[in-house]
C-alpha cells in the first residue's frame, strides 16, 4: 500500500532490476579486487573474517544508499551491492 492505493505493481519502483544492479556489482567487484578488500562495503570496512571476501552476484543484494523509506530513489546513482547478511540487517539506515 503506497499513499492509500492498493496496487502491488507500484512496489516494483522499490526494487533494483538486474540491468541496474549487475553493472554496480561488476564495478564494486573490480574496485574491491584492486584494493584487496571485500566487494561488500560493510564487510570491507569491518574487522571480521569476511573483510576480503569477494561475493558472487547471487550472494549479494542491491541496496539503496539513501533508504527508499527516506525518499532515496531506485536509481543507479543510489545503488550499492551488499552481502545478503549486511543488507538484511541494515534496515532503513
Amino acid at each position: 500500500m503506497l499513499g492509500g492505493i492498493k496496487t502491488p505493481r507500484l512496489l516494483d519502483i522499490r526494487v533494483f532490476d538486474v540491468t541496474t544492479s549487475r553493472p554496480i556489482y561488476e564495478k564494486q567487484k573490480m574496485v574491491a579486487k584492486g584494493n584487496g578488500v571485500s566487494n561488500c562495503p560493510l564487510c570491507a570496512s569491518g574487522h571480521e573474517a569476511n573483510k576480503t571476501e569477494i561475493y558472487l552476484f547471487g550472494d549479494m543484494d542491491a541496496d539503496h544508499v539513501e533508504a527508499w523509506s527516506k525518499r532515496g530513489g531506485t536509481l543507479a546513482s543510489n545503488c550499492q551491492m551488499l552481502c545478503k547478511t549486511h543488507n538484511r540487517s541494515k534496515g532503513n539506515r
